[in-house]
């Protein structure tokens, strides 16, 4: 033989090479990205969680380690590779409402699932790790319908007033001249 070293491992790497690919893929569509230690939780409820978390607008993904940091390699999170990438971990891509998933991740898996926990974030639009606690700050924020209501209602607030003030005025005026026209038919009379 000539020395040529037949890689009986070559489909092996191009299977890795598409994980990778689809976990980048998954980073720039989504706007968050939160890493999730699962310890604690069995396959059942890890499949609810998923399908909850897919009714919210995200993704919920287990690699390995290696292939997720490899993804996020160009990312801020990749100089936090001790705090994420060790032990189990979960990806899960929020592709909707952040605000409503961070929620259901802080609010309801992390208090049935006391050994799970958040490891950190990754906020995509401004290429920057976030603590866990702020990871658990954004669940505490209105979601974007509640702030849509309290936007609507600031504004209708003042409107609403410009129309009963507006309103008022010829009501008023009305008023006025309805008086002096009585208190002329009465100034007349006597």
């Amino acid at each position: 033989m000539t020395g040529y070293v037949v890689d009986v491992n070559r489909p092996n790497l191009a299977r890795k090479k598409e994980l990778i690919q689809g976990y980048k893929d998954r980073i720039k569509k989504s706007n968050l990205v939160i890493f999730l230690d699962f310890t604690g939780i069995d396959a059942w409820p890890m499949s609810q969680i998923r399908m909850a978390i897919k009714e919210k607008g995200g993704e919920m993904v287990v690699g390995r380690n290696t292939l997720l940091f490899r993804a996020f390699m160009d990312t801020a999170v990749a100089d936090h590779e001790d705090e994420v990438f060790t032990g189990p971990t979960a990806a899960i891509f929020s592709y909707g409402d952040m605000v409503e998933l961070t929620k259901y991740i802080v609010d309801e898996v992390l208090k049935n699932y006391e050994s799970a926990k958040i490891k950190g974030g990754y906020f995509v639009e401004q290429n920057q790790f976030l603590k866990p606690e702020e990871v658990e700050a954004i669940a505490k924020l209105p979601s974007r319908e509640q702030a849509l209501a309290m936007l609507i209602g600031a504004i209708r607030g003042p409107v609403q007033k410009l129309y009963s003030l507006l309103r008022a005025v010829p009501q008023n005026l009305l008023l006025t001249l309805k008086a002096y026209e009585e208190k002329k038919k009465e100034g007349g009379e006597s």
